[in-house]
């Protein structure tokens, strides 16, 4: 797992494999433009190939839509947001998504919030953790996903410094269930975890 293999999948911009109102229809904000964002949500899953994937944290599907149409392997997609940014956020991102995918997979957004959740449901291939950004809230995620999956996506590494602290302390105190890890140079910073033992 290296960034050289994953950067042959990024396009120059997301808005050329998905249509630019997908996502400036509900935002303008910059990293909707940046060129650097969703670019790499795309080209991790068309890297990975996951067949199931869990994101927690979607919000308007932003990251959710380029996953589902990276990864042409996917057979089940679960989204889980609160909801505590956008109003009625899962109603939205629900209809944006279904007008925009055409691929196979069945998946689906719910109002979940993994902080209650002490086990998943199932394992999954490739979860993206992207929802509370505080120091135990991603703690608790990573934990999760530690347990139920082979490759984890962490956002806002370099945006939030609590965040960091949550992912490298984690990654210290756990390196016995690490396999991997590699930062992606994403518009906020990111970071790829492979686990052991979840194949």
């Amino acid at each position: 797992m290296t960034l050289e293999e994953i950067i042959k999948y990024k396009p120059d911009n997301i808005h050329d494999v998905i249509e630019p109102e997908f996502f400036t229809k509900y935002d303008v904000s910059d990293y909707v433009y940046c060129k650097n964002y969703y670019e790499w949500n795309y080209a991790i899953a068309k890297y990975l190939q996951p067949k199931t994937f869990l994101e927690i944290g979607v919000r308007l599907g932003f990251s959710f839509l380029p996953t589902l149409i990276g990864a042409e392997s996917l057979e089940y997609a679960e989204g889980w947001d609160i909801e505590s940014y956008v109003k009625n956020g899962n109603k939205i991102s629900t209809e944006n998504i279904s007008k925009y995918y055409n691929g196979l997979c069945k998946w689906s957004i719910s109002n979940i919030n993994s902080q209650e959740i002490d086990v998943l449901p199932q394992k999954f291939d490739f979860i993206n953790i992207d929802g509370c950004h505080d120091y135990d809230c991603k703690k608790h995620d990573l934990k999760l996903a530690m347990d139920n999956c082979k490759y984890a996506l962490l956002d806002d590494y370099d945006y939030h410094f609590y965040v960091k602290d949550a992912i490298d302390d984690f990654m210290n105190e756990n390196i016995n269930g690490i396999e991997s890890s590699l930062y992606v140079p994403t518009f906020r910073g990111s970071m790829l975890i492979k686990f052991k033992g979840n194949e």
